[in-house]
């Protein structure tokens, strides 16, 4: 019975585990950085440094290993304020859900 309850409760960790960092593909990783660049996030976001809004690093830095993507493709989206200061980051909701997700993944594994 004590090894049913310990397999169940290791079944249960591992599906309730933080969405997946995979590694991103080559050709994925060259869509999102050209979405990033020609959505305008450029205008606001900067790799490390700080600019408007917070570096892509400082981003990924904060939300290590957290189960965020899907949350951060629907910040992308819909906009969102009081995150990282006062300053609201605009919708940008000509995106569609599947390139906020792959931008928001992109930027949890580093940017690169």
């Amino acid at each position: 019975m004590k090894k049913l309850i310990s397999l169940s409760l290791t079944i249960f960790a591992l599906a309730s585990a933080p969405e997946a960092f995979a590694k991103m593909n080559s050709a994925d990783i060259r869509a999102a950085r050209s979405l990033f660049q020609s959505s305008g996030c450029t205008s606001c976001h900067d790799a490390t440094g700080s600019a408007a809004g917070p570096s892509l690093k400082a981003i990924a830095k904060r939300y290590k290993g957290k189960p965020v993507i899907t949350e951060l493709a629907q910040r992308i989206r819909e906009g969102s304020q009081g995150r990282w200061g006062d300053l609201p980051h605009p919708a940008i909701d000509y995106l569609t859900p599947t390139d906020a997700s792959m931008l928001a993944e992109w930027i949890l594994n580093g940017a690169h």
